[in-house]
């Protein structure tokens, strides 16, 4: 799956801004990865080495150094939000890298984790495969990633607005992915006994623009390589929220869903 819809130095440049307020915007990404830890934890195995994949400011390192390993070492493109990350063992190593060429040799890991990056990768067929290639016999990849209902609300109230105010519609935000199509491009890719679930999380707004907040206090916004610029005006969002108002708001504000797919493969 190769879709070559994202702009990655734009992606990596959203991703190192956001740092400077990652913790006002990082609920979601604390609680998913509390959910991995204890996924893990019940597993009752200790593993040799461990690589991380992870868009996230440690949060999924929190939980799951807590597990007993000879040696773990946490990958990002995005130097900003590893520059902020505590290592409080010495056997954890931070490395600056690419998800989609990963610099390590065949055979080397009995487990990775990847949270909440494969969505933002291109060449999504090719990046599995590396990873398969880099687990031992035993090992296995446990993956986190947005699902395809994932801001259902906001996709809608975006398309509606385009076509209001522009006569036409752009996309806008990243495409998602649907779980059943993940799982067998896990298996085409090698990997068996293959186990996956889905979380979906109700959040509820004020606003849009709070909403609009939290996605760019992630670096979740607008990278894709055909976007258009200087489209999100005031007189935009203001559209925008009485459209999301009118079709998804409610006593408790504004509703806005949120798939987490979980995909262990051996």
């Amino acid at each position: 799956m190769n879709n070559n819809t994202i702009d990655i130095n734009s992606l990596i440049y959203s991703k190192n801004k956001s740092s400077a307020n990652w913790k006002k915007h990082n609920f979601l990404h604390k609680k998913i990865s509390d959910i991995l830890g204890k996924k893990l934890l019940e597993l009752g195995t200790s593993f040799k080495d461990i690589l991380i994949l992870s868009s996230d400011q440690g949060e999924v390192l929190k939980n799951i150094i807590k597990l007993d390993f000879k040696s773990l070492i946490f990958l990002s493109p995005y130097i900003n939000l590893l520059k902020e990350i505590d290592i409080i063992k010495k056997k954890v190593l931070k490395v600056e890298g690419n998800f989609e060429n990963l610099p390590f040799a065949k055979n080397k890991f009995n487990l990775i984790v990847s949270n909440l990056c494969l969505h933002n990768i291109n060449d999504k067929k090719s990046h599995l495969k590396q990873v398969y290639n880099l687990l031992t016999d035993d090992g296995f990849l446990i993956c986190n990633f947005f699902g395809e209902n994932t801001l259902k609300e906001l996709r809608n109230s975006l398309l509606i607005a385009d076509e209001e105010i522009f006569n036409g519609i752009f996309l806008r935000l990243s495409p998602n992915l649907r779980m059943l199509e993940m799982s067998d491009l896990f298996g085409a890719n090698g990997f068996k006994e293959i186990v996956s679930e889905k979380i979906t999380y109700k959040v509820f707004y004020n606003n849009v623009f709070n909403i609009l907040s939290d996605i760019k206090g992630t670096g979740e916004n607008n990278f894709l390589i055909n976007r258009q610029k200087g489209m999100m005006t005031k007189n935009y969002v203001k559209k925008l929220h009485q459209i999301y108002k009118k079709n998804f708001g409610g006593s408790e504000g504004l509703e806005l869903s949120c798939d987490i797919v979980s995909i262990i493969g051996w």
